[in-house]
């Protein structure tokens, strides 16, 4: 017997969506009005994909992680080969004349090999189990790296720590990698480009860069400061329209929406957010089978780390690693994609919840 789906996913997807198709209005209005539009025509294209992915048996799914994921890995070497040049980074294909990320089809066909490869191991995560999933996503996180994307990269490995926490991993195994992490600090600093490592270095202190490296995050916090209780009013932020915010359609719309919507406007939006993960985290959690478990559990990773991350390096509270805001931010790949994501939770919702 299949379960109801969960209506009340759909619906705070749904919310979301409309918060940046209104918030992007105004954030576009100086900078480029068609873009409103365009999101439109990217949530109906992603709301269809996932309306079609919760139809569908999850296990059927599954059945295509291994080709999906080496289809991913192939995009993003051909990124590296021939890719689209933006904002100093080759993040993009240009297919058709439609930009693509391939590192967004990474996010969904890690999230399912993942799940794929550990679901149909013991109770109990095994050292070599542990090590071989690091390495499945490993690959992507290098070549995203490569391109370079430090957020996206990050992305794959907080799916990973959830899904392996899931697994079972034991306390040992835990420790251990803390000590390993903690050692490769140093490497991982040398191997970031300048401008990452002055983003890091922003982090701590934006004033040491102020036209720089720290001028976004600096002029970030203004909007939301500025926009008090109830906000500027829309299509009324200062610092939006007289274009001082910098990406403000993109990774800092939620600025926006702190600068015209207000403290309350943006707690609205995080309640939405708290919303999505508690449901998915209950879809995961109601699962009688640890494929989809664990597919669930990876999917509420990528959509939870993604969030909290792009709101807290809008408020200064994170690094700024590029990380648009799930459902909000404007992004055809990321928006097509997080719907994919909201689709398969449905499908693990109506074909395995325990009765």
């Amino acid at each position: 017997m299949k379960a109801r789906e969960d209506w009340v996913l759909w619906a705070v997807a749904a919310a979301l969506s409309l918060v940046s198709l209104v918030a992007l209005r105004s954030a576009a209005a100086t900078l480029n009005p068609s873009l409103v539009w365009r999101q439109g025509l990217w949530i109906v294209l992603g709301g269809g994909a996932a309306l079609l992915a919760s139809r569908v048996a999850y296990h059927h799914w599954s059945h295509l992680a291994a080709p999906l994921y080496a289809a991913a890995l192939l995009l993003l070497i051909a990124v590296e080969l021939a890719g689209t040049i933006k904002l100093g980074a080759a993040r993009w294909l240009m297919i058709g004349g439609v930009s693509l990320q391939p590192s967004e089809i990474a996010k969904l066909s890690t999230a399912c090999v993942l799940a794929r490869y550990l679901g149909h191991q013991s109770e109990r995560l095994s050292l070599r189990h542990l090590l071989l999933s690091g390495g499945l996503v490993g690959v992507p996180a290098a070549l995203i790296l490569a391109q370079p994307d430090l957020g996206s990269a990050s992305i794959l490995w907080a799916m990973w720590l959830g899904v392996v926490w899931v697994a079972g991993m034991t306390r040992r195994q835990w420790l251990g990698l803390f000590v390993v992490g903690i050692g490769l600090l140093p490497v991982g600093w040398h191997l970031l480009h300048d401008y990452q490592r002055v983003r890091l270095s922003v982090f701590v202190n934006p004033q040491i860069d102020p036209l720089g490296a720290g001028y976004t995050i600096i002029q970030s916090m203004i909007s939301i400061g500025s926009g008090q209780w109830l906000g500027r009013g829309w299509m009324a932020g200062t610092q939006n329209q007289l274009n001082f915010l910098p990406e403000r359609h993109a990774d800092f719309l939620y600025s926006v929406i702190g600068e015209e919507w207000g403290f309350a406007g943006g707690v609205v939006v995080v309640g939405l957010f708290g919303c999505l993960i508690w449901r998915g985290v209950r879809i995961a959690s109601d699962n009688s089978e640890p494929e989809g478990r664990l597919l669930a559990t990876a999917l509420v990773s990528w959509l939870s780390y993604q969030a909290i991350v792009n709101m807290g390096m809008v408020m200064g509270m994170c690094p700024v690693v590029g990380i648009p805001l799930p459902l909000v931010s404007y992004g055809g790949s990321a928006m097509v994609m997080t719907w994919i994501a909201i689709g398969l939770l449905q499908s693990i919702r109506r074909f395995g919840t325990r009765f």
